[in-house]
């Protein structure tokens, strides 16, 4: 069993910045923090998905616990926060 115990932190919160062609400008994102609930259409960071996309349906307060670089314009209708973390900086882990 690991001694290590690993806590999900954010730094702080950004506005989103929709596109359903470039990534966005201030993520990638650690996580993200629903503020209102619908549908939201994200492309992870890493992984399967990476070159694609998931539509999941969101609730007001989920959390989306995992990195994020696109949150498309489209198809979203929930309204998101970016959260960034010094451990996932702008794709770069910092965490051995």
């Amino acid at each position: 069993m690991s001694s290590l115990l690993w806590a999900t932190t954010y730094d702080f919160p950004v506005a989103v910045t929709k596109s359903d062609t470039v990534d966005d400008p201030a993520g990638p994102f650690a996580g993200l923090l629903v503020d209102t609930g619908g549908i939201l259409k994200i492309t992870p960071r890493n992984g399967p998905d990476s070159t694609s996309s998931l539509t999941i349906n969101v609730v007001a307060g989920q959390y989306i616990r995992f990195p994020v670089k696109r949150v498309w314009s489209s198809t979203t209708t929930a309204v998101v926060f970016g959260l960034n973390s010094v451990i996932t900086q702008k794709g770069v882990s910092v965490v051995s």
